[in-house]
C-alpha cells in the first residue's frame, strides 16, 4: 500500500488561510497538490520569511467555525461526473463557507461523534480544482443507510454544520431527503448519480451522472467482444451491471445506438456488420431459458456466431429467484442484494443443455464503467449541477432540494431544474413507455 503523505497545509499566515493554501495532500493523501506557479523553493523561502506558515490538519479544524461549514457524502455505487460536481460546488461556494467531504459516505457519517472529524476532508479551492475531470468520487463511498443504521451518531454528527450536500441513486437521495426532514432549518442539496440511469423524482424520469460515461465504456467493450465472436465463430455470454433495470446494458448494446453518428468509423462498422448476431436479456422482459437457448442456436446457425448481453438482474421465467442467488450474496442496509452476479452461468448452462453448443465463453462487464474517465457530457452536467447547488447554499435556501436534468433535457445547452427532494425512486426503466416501447426494444435486440 502506498505510504500516506502527512497532512500538512502551507498557506499565508492570515485568518483566511484556507483561501491561500499553496500546497497540500490530495484527497487520497498519496499525491501532493501544489498551486500553479508555486515551486518548492518558493515554499521554503515563504516559510523562512514567514509569508507562509505550516499548519497541521488538526490546527485547521480547531480554527473552523462549524456553523459556517457544510458536510457532504457520495454514497452508493461510484461513477463518472461526481468529482466534477464536487469541484464546481467548491469553486462556486461563497468564501464565507467551508466545504467538507465525508470519507466513505454513510460509513463515515455513523462514526462516533468524538472521532467524526477524522472522517472529514477539507475541500479548499486548491483541492476543488484538483477534483475537476477525475473519475469516480474522491470522497470514496459505502452502501450504508446512516439514518437507519445509527440515527443517534448520524444526527449528532450533522447537527453542528450549516449545510449538507450529496449525490446518490434512489437510496442515497432518499437518505438526503430523510436528513432534510430531520433538519428542516438546514440547506440540504443533492443530485442523482448512477450508471443504472434509473432515477425518477416527482414521478418524472431524470438523467443521472455517470450513465453516459458508463454506456460509452460498455459499448466500446461490447462491440469488441462481438468482433471477436464473429472472427472465431463462437458464442459468448456477457453479463453487465443492471440490478433492477436493463437500461444501461440495453443502451450500450442495442443494434441501433442513439449515439451512432458520433461513433468512430470502426465502431460503426462493427455495429452495422454484426448487429444481427446479438441478443439482449433485461430484467423488465423475462423469458424462459429454453427459448433463449433456441434463439441462440438459430442466431449461431444464421450468422455463424452469437453474443448474448444479459443484465445481472435478469431472472428467467422458468427459474425461481432463489435458484440464482449464491450463498455469498448479502443484503445492504437499504434492502438491496449487495452482490447480485452470476446469471451468465445460468444462461451458459441452458445454451449448452438446450442448444447443444458445448463451447460458450463467459465475460463480465461491470466495474470498468464505474471508474471510467468522464465523457464531456457528464463533466458538463456535473459542473452545472454543482454550480446550482452552490447557489442554493449561498442563498441559504433551507429544506431539501434536488438539482437535476430530466430526460429530454440537454445539459450542454440547458440549465438544471431545482425540485423538492421528495418522491425519489428508481422507476426510470425499460418499462417506461414514454421512452421505450416493445417494438423498439425488439428491433434493437431485446429478446423475450
Amino acid at each position: 500500500m502506498a505510504k500516506k503523505i502527512e497532512e500538512i497545509y502551507i498557506g499565508e499566515n492570515s485568518p483566511e488561510f484556507l483561501k491561500h493554501i499553496v500546497q497540500r495532500p490530495s484527497a487520497s493523501l498519496i499525491r501532493v497538490i501544489t498551486k500553479e506557479g508555486i515551486t518548492t523553493e518558493d515554499i521554503e523561502k515563504g516559510l523562512e520569511n514567514k509569508t507562509f506558515t505550516k499548519k497541521s490538519r488538526t490546527e485547521i479544524f480547531e480554527s473552523l467555525d462549524k456553523n459556517a461549514c457544510g458536510i457532504g457524502l457520495t454514497g452508493g455505487g461510484d461513477c463518472a461526473g461526481i468529482a466534477d460536481l464536487l469541484s464546481s460546488l467548491g469553486l462556486n461556494l461563497d468564501p464565507k463557507f467551508t466545504m467538507l467531504g465525508i470519507k466513505n459516505a454513510g460509513a463515515g457519517l455513523v462514526t462516533d461523534p468524538e472521532k467524526f472529524e477524522d472522517q472529514l476532508i477539507i475541500i479548499d479551492q486548491l483541492l476543488a480544482k484538483d477534483f475537476s475531470g477525475q473519475s469516480s468520487t474522491p470522497l470514496k463511498s459505502a452502501r450504508i443507510n446512516a439514518i437507519k443504521d445509527n440515527p443517534e451518531n448520524t444526527k449528532a454528527n450533522i447537527s453542528p454544520y450549516n449545510f449538507v450536500y450529496g449525490t446518490g441513486g434512489d437510496d442515497h437521495l432518499g437518505l438526503l431527503a430523510a436528513i432534510a426532514e430531520a433538519f428542516s432549518e438546514k440547506t440540504v442539496v443533492g443530485t442523482f448519480k448512477s450508471i443504472d440511469g434509473d432515477g425518477c423524482i416527482e414521478g418524472k424520469p431524470a438523467q443521472m451522472l455517470g450513465f453516459r460515461t458508463a454506456m460509452k465504456r460498455y459499448q466500446e467493450d461490447f462491440w469488441a467482444i462481438v468482433q471477436n465472436a464473429y472472427t472465431h465463430d463462437q458464442t459468448h455470454v456477457v453479463e453487465f451491471f443492471g440490478r433492477k433495470s436493463g437500461k444501461l446494458p440495453f443502451e450500450a448494446t442495442r443494434k441501433f445506438p442513439i449515439n451512432f453518428t458520433d461513433l468512430p468509423k470502426e465502431e460503426k462498422r462493427k455495429i452495422e456488420e454484426f448487429r444481427d448476431g446479438i441478443l439482449i436479456l433485461v430484467p423488465e422482459k423475462p423469458t424462459s431459458l429454453k427459448k433463449i437457448a433456441e434463439e441462440v442456436k438459430k442466431t449461431k446457425e444464421r450468422e455463424g456466431f452469437c453474443v448474448v448481453a444479459v443484465a445481472e438482474g435478469f431472472i428467467p421465467t422458468d427459474l425461481e429467484e432463489t435458484a440464482q442467488k449464491s450463498e455469498n450474496q448479502s443484503i445492504d442496509s437499504f434492502g438491496n442484494i449487495a452482490n447480485l452476479s452470476g446469471i451468465r452461468h445460468v444462461i451458459i448452462s441452458a445454451i449448452q443443455k438446450f442448444a447443444g453448443i458445448n463451447k460458450v465463453n463467459e465475460l463480465l462487464e461491470n466495474y470498468t464503467a464505474r471508474g471510467a474517465t468522464p465523457t464531456k457530457y457528464d463533466t458538463i452536467m456535473g459542473e452545472k449541477i454543482g454550480k446550482q447547488m452552490a447557489k442554493l447554499i449561498n442563498e441559504g435556501i433551507t429544506g431539501g432540494h434536488a438539482v437535476v436534468y430530466f430526460e429530454g433535457a440537454d445539459a450542454e445547452k440547458e440549465e438544471p431544474t431545482i425540485v423538492p427532494l421528495i418522491d425519489v425512486s428508481n422507476k426510470n426503466t425499460l418499462n417506461n413507455s414514454d421512452l421505450y416501447n416493445d417494438e423498439m426494444l425488439r428491433e434493437n435486440g431485446v429478446f423475450w
